[in-house]
């Protein structure tokens, strides 16, 4: 009998925004999230037509989307996490 293959649909845009939505909903502020991209999704995000000119920004080198800022290339799936901070001595 043949193996059922078992494979995961990427993140879309849509769904990468509506989780940005949502968290800040929630009350969270954008510096303390990260969205994490890769680099598929980072050149989709910019060309998209769901994202105003206005809603994705870069600031001293990083790209921010709706206020989030995001790291792109570092992952195998995007995705909308918790930033964390280390601390300086």
């Amino acid at each position: 009998m043949a193996k059922a293959q078992t494979s995961t649909r990427p993140v879309t845009v849509a769904e990468l925004r509506r989780m940005i939505e949502e968290t800040l909903a929630k009350g969270l502020s954008p510096t303390d999230l990260v969205l994490q991209l890769t680099l598929r999704d980072a050149a989709l995000i910019k060309r998209s037509a769901l994202f105003a000119d206005d809603e994705i920004q870069f600031k001293d080198g990083v790209m921010h989307v709706l206020g989030v800022p995001a790291t792109a290339g570092e992952v195998a799936e995007s995705g909308l996490d918790r930033a964390t901070v280390t601390a300086s001595e």
